[in-house]
């Protein structure tokens, strides 16, 4: 049974639920995993999200029960495993500290050890770090329960899902870590070490796209080089704008350049481009502005591919946002979904 609250305007909404977990799983292998996880708990309810790579599974059988099974059976494509036990809306800009701790202060007591474990998916004003220091010190100040990172007899468990944060408190030998043993067969010398190489391939072909020998190539969010790799085989050049790394035989490429900044921080004396790409993993109307501002540094006539990632169910909403914020120096939209993207929505447009 469901139990809706009203807390405060920030925190919308709060369930209550029975036993839960989050569990990490290899991207694009979603509906085998759940497969997977389905036999081994028959009554399990188990759902995809929108951030690849994570189920929610919710069961009526007992958490104890849930995690012996998951650590001693043998499994293909089971990662981590995540217990929690409350869902809540949280605000992406706010300060969640308290509202987090309201939920988990009573599991708490002072003669316990905890360590607070936060992973988050999304755009935010603050860090997995801000989560974890700034509750854990609200726990310590008020519980008294103390700070044990390297062997706590409790832990805080929060999985950030954009606008929802799945929360609970389990005692540590009930974290599962399990190698994932399935991988994807290529052929010798053919396996791409991102699937962005099928991605872009796909991209230019769904919408016709040449790219002459000639052509100077602006690659946003490039790390660790997928996108990069493919350009640099068709263009003259490629400035690939990433803080990350790129892959070391992406970084060798002689027609590569690589600057190690956010898309943001661009220098203005980096020339101008017959094509901007960008594959950053941002929410629409954020990525969509820094198309905007990097639109100066198209040749006329040039023209841009950009993937819009929907970090919530309003798919419609945030792609119509992204658009609106496009139209102010874009034109000529052509939209898709693609075979290897199908959880995104690609975007062809030119220079207004």
């Amino acid at each position: 049974m469901i139990v809706i609250l009203c807390l405060t305007c920030h925190l919308r909404l709060h369930y209550r639920m029975g036993n839960m977990f989050v569990i990490t799983v290899p991207s694009g292998f979603e509906n085998e995993a759940k497969k997977e996880v389905v036999s081994l708990i028959p009554d399990s309810k188990v759902q995809s999200t929108f951030f690849k790579g994570n189920l929610l599974v919710e069961t009526v059988c007992a958490e104890p029960e849930v995690i012996s099974k998951l650590r001693i059976s043998e499994t293909l494509y089971i990662g981590r495993v995540f217990p929690v036990t409350t869902k809540m809306e949280i605000s992406p800009e706010g300060n969640n500290a308290q509202r987090l701790f309201e939920l988990v202060k009573k599991v708490l007591r002072p003669e316990d050890t905890f360590a607070v474990r936060c992973i988050r998916r999304g755009t935010h004003s603050f860090s997995s770090r801000d989560i974890e220091r700034d509750l854990g010190s609200k726990i310590e100040q008020t519980v008294g329960a103390k700070v044990d990172l390297k062997n706590p007899s409790k832990v805080v468990i929060v999985q950030i899902f954009q606008n929802n944060a799945y929360v609970g408190v389990t005692s540590s030998e009930n974290l599962i870590v399990k190698s994932i043993r399935v991988s994807r067969k290529y052929a010798k010398g053919e396996r791409p070490f991102t699937r962005a190489e099928y991605k872009i391939k796909e991209a230019l072909d769904a919408f016709n796209l040449k790219i002459m020998p000639s052509f100077e190539v602006l690659d946003l969010g490039a790390a660790p080089g997928g996108w990069t790799k493919v350009l640099a085989g068709l263009a003259k050049r490629v400035v690939a704008v990433d803080p990350a790394d790129l892959e070391v035989e992406v970084e060798g490429l002689q027609n590569v350049v690589h600057l190690r900044c956010r898309a943001e921080n661009i220098p203005h004396d980096v020339g101008l481009f017959d094509l901007v790409t960008n594959d950053m993993n941002l929410a629409p109307a954020d990525s969509a502005k820094i198309m905007v501002d990097v639109a100066p540094l198209l040749k006329e006539g040039g023209c841009a591919l950009m993937t819009i990632k929907f970090v919530t169910r309003e798919r419609k909403k945030l792609f119509e946002e992204a658009i609106r914020v496009l139209k102010v120096r874009y034109g000529d939209f052509k939209v898709r979904k693609l075979p290897h993207n199908r959880f995104e929505t690609t975007v062809f447009m030119v220079k207004a």
